[in-house]
């Protein structure tokens, strides 16, 4: 009787213990839960010690005195512009003026005097293997030519937040998600993006290129200072496999593991007198071809990526694959009548380019205004002043982001050069003749941007902006090597499911891990009930004995 009981009291306990064992068995996805060491930016900040070639030329003595960050966060920062500096990092106190602490007592704070800055700060986290996860933070700026105002004199200082869903450390890697820029003045904002893991790490950046001064374009602010507080990685969503990584900055992707390089053809001409020829409906389209991403068809078209963007309605982190028709000009539609077609001067021109074996001899096009200049300063007019500006893409396979000795130029590179207003050239590295030098451009502020693969990764900046003034010439090394990872990556076999988007991607059902936490949980409940069935036999066997 004693043992009848106890009975129901040890059935209970045993399916108890296999409930629990069964929910710990099951795949924790910390939703929820902040991921960041040291989120808020407290504690102790200490000197940064240099990983780069870039960051150790800064920092000569093997430690950043200057870059001083809270622990667990890491400094970065490139220089791009002539007014661009390493700023300084450090804590900003509570005690100081202005709203320069969201909560708690200090906050992450970067800065630069009378100068720019285009800097950061990252962070690697540990998380679950192919999640959706979330980056949120707050953060604004203080741009003023006072010590003592509190107000922002203006400028723009173009913040924004990205996640690396592979766990790189590179501020310019294409695999970055970014939130879109943000003009956060004087008050905390917040700024949040979210992406899918590639593997079981991801890095949040933060990112600020603040403007130079208006009035004094030659110099930044007197006080350019970005601060950041209260950051927050979060796992949104379960992923079954990792995304195709992004092309470009602007998301192109293949799933082709070696997509063959982009064709060394010449750019063709559009911008606001489009030679194609448009459709029914005016529109002139390109075709992407393998490997494209969207800066090469842009660059092909005579167009910035921005334009490009604009016309087909595409934000930078879009898709695009092999075969997609983009919009890349306007015009007017075929009439009723066609009238008889003359030989253009730019076509024999063209036609006189061409050697032997047909391919084009010259690998850039211009506008009509750079094309009157380069062909004056063919011409031998010596007396001519202009800029010039040369560009080269090298193979950098010690990934240090100088072009050293015994590296070699890199092929099927597309450059646009933008003068602000208009593309003034676009060429296409042949990876033997460079540096390919554009020579008689006026004195001025230019942009040059390159094109990049689904497995490229760039160690140098791939977007640049530069200011020459009369006579002068500027040397640019565009750096890159091909992701040995992100290629296997891409060849891995049902990365997506099918039907499934090209975007973030969640996870409505279980993926195998949970599958197998599931059958392992139902292999022990079974088991459990098997032990009570026996010890219920054996507890009857004794009462009737």
């Amino acid at each position: 009787m004693r043992a009848n009981r106890y009975l129901p009291i040890l059935l209970l306990g045993l399916l108890a213990l296999g409930i629990i064992f069964f929910i710990t068995r099951l795949p924790a996805q910390a939703q929820g839960q902040n991921l960041l060491t040291n989120p808020s930016f407290e504690g102790q900040y200490s000197g940064y010690v240099p990983e780069t070639p870039a960051e150790q030329a800064d920092c000569s003595l093997g430690i950043c005195s200057t870059a001083q960050t809270a622990s667990g966060w890491k400094p970065w920062w490139v220089k791009e512009r002539p007014t661009d500096v390493n700023p300084e990092f450090k804590p900003a106190q509570r005690n100081v003026g202005g709203s320069r602490v969201r909560t708690g007592d200090r906050a992450a704070q970067y800065f630069s005097f009378w100068s720019t800055h285009k800097a950061g700060l990252r962070q690697t986290v540990t998380v679950p293997a192919n999640s959706v996860v979330q980056f949120t933070i707050w953060g604004h700026t203080w741009m003023s030519e006072s010590d003592t105002s509190l107000t922002s004199d203006g400028g723009t200082p173009n913040m924004r937040i990205g996640i690396d869903p592979t766990g790189g450390s590179n501020a310019y890697s294409q695999q970055i998600v970014w939130s879109e820029y943000k003009q956060a003045f004087d008050s905390y904002q917040p700024f949040s993006v979210q992406a899918q893991a590639q593997g079981d790490k991801v890095t949040v950046f933060t990112f600020a290129a603040p403007s130079t001064n208006p009035n004094s374009p030659d110099y930044g602010f007197k006080h350019t200072d970005i601060y950041w507080d209260d950051a927050a990685l979060v796992v949104v969503g379960a992923g079954a496999a990792p995304p195709p990584p992004p092309a470009d900055s602007g998301g192109g992707a293949t799933t082709n593991p070696n997509p063959p390089p982009v064709a060394a053809a010449p750019a063709t001409q559009f911008g606001g007198n489009p030679t194609a020829t448009p459709d029914a409906e005016g529109i002139i389209y390109a075709e992407v071809r393998s490997g494209d991403s969207i800066w090469a068809v842009a660059a092909r078209a005579g167009i910035t990526l921005d334009e490009i963007l604009e016309m087909n309605d595409m934000s930078r982190d879009a898709f695009v694959h092999t075969g997609d028709l983009l919009v890349v000009g306007y015009g007017d539609p075929p009439g009723e009548e066609i009238a008889e077609e003359e030989v253009s001067p730019e076509a024999t021109e063209s036609e006189a380019n061409l050697d032997e074996t047909g391919d084009e001899k010259i690998q850039a096009t211009s506008t009509p205004e750079v094309a009157d200049s380069l062909q004056a300063s063919t011409e031998g007019e010596d007396d001519m002043v202009g800029v010039a500006i040369c560009l080269t893409a090298y193979d950098d396979v010690n990934q240090s982001g100088v072009f050293d000795s015994g590296e070699e130029l890199r092929p099927d590179v597309a450059f646009t050069i933008f003068d602000g207003q208009q593309v003034v050239s676009n060429y296409v590295t042949d990876g033997s003749s460079e540096p390919f030098c554009l020579e008689g451009l006026v004195a001025g502020s230019y942009q040059i941007t390159r094109s990049i693969l689904a497995n490229e990764a760039l160690t140098t900046p791939g977007d640049r902006a530069v200011s020459l003034t009369e006579g002068s010439s500027l040397e640019l090394e565009f750096g890159s090597f091909l992701d040995e990872e992100t290629l296997a990556l891409t060849s891995e076999e049902g990365q997506v499911a099918e039907g499934a988007d090209s975007g973030v991607q969640t996870s409505d059902g279980m993926d195998e891990d949970a599958l197998t936490a599931v059958v392992v949980g139902a292999v022990v409940l079974a088991f459990l009930l098997l032990v009570a069935v026996i010890a219920v036999i054996i507890v009857g066997r004794r009462k009737t004995a």
